[in-house]
């Protein structure tokens, strides 16, 4: 019976051994399992770094130099691969990056460009709208001739002071209920 396989007979060599230097059934050399040096020898040594006050002070410009660039916030640093689940000591880091963000000196930059906090229209419209009923009521008081309500609310005045013409007509427009402009109409 043959080899399972194919091809007949023994396995042979696909190229001649004697051709190498080998005879048949001599022993082979031992195979050398070493890594290569992992640095070729040098011939040349290199030249020693300078040393001194002088060499030192700049060295530490440097790195000084280096860390406050990297602090600045145009510093574009390497995005880190996000993991699935977000751990509790990462979370707490940006947070720390978000408070050492860079806040420029404002008296050097024009008033223009320094962010304003805007006001809520609601807000400023309900103020408006309190002033407004409470002058309102105040000024209807007086033209109904009930003088003893007047002079009990004589310190309201002081406490709101009148409001101008052209202010007044804004606020109406623009944050008035319906029913104070109605209660508005014929006082003008």
């Amino acid at each position: 019976m043959a080899g399972s396989g194919r091809g007949r007979g023994r396995a042979a060599f696909t190229f001649n051994i004697e051709a190498i230097g080998f005879s048949k059934g001599a022993s082979l050399p031992d195979v050398v399992c070493k890594p290569p040096p992992p640095f070729p020898s040098t011939d040349n040594k290199p030249v020693p770094l300078k040393t001194g006050e002088d060499e030192d002070y700049m060295l530490a410009l440097k790195q000084d130099f280096r860390g406050t660039m990297k602090k600045m916030p145009y510093f574009l640093a390497v995005e880190e691969e996000r993991e699935a689940i977000e751990r509790y000591s990462k979370k707490y880091l940006s947070r720390e990056k978000e408070h050492a963000a860079w806040t420029p000196d404002w008296r050097r930059l024009p008033r223009e460009m320094k962010p304003r906090k805007k006001m809520k229209k609601a807000f400023f419209c309900r103020i408006v709208n309190q002033i407004l009923q409470q002058q309102l009521e105040l000024v209807l008081v007086v033209l109904k001739g009930k003088k003893t309500k007047a002079n009990k609310q004589k310190n309201f005045l002081k406490v709101f002071p009148p409001v101008h013409d052209c202010y007044f007509k804004f606020s109406v427009e623009a944050c008035c209920s319906v029913d104070v402009k109605q209660r508005l109409a014929p006082c003008f």
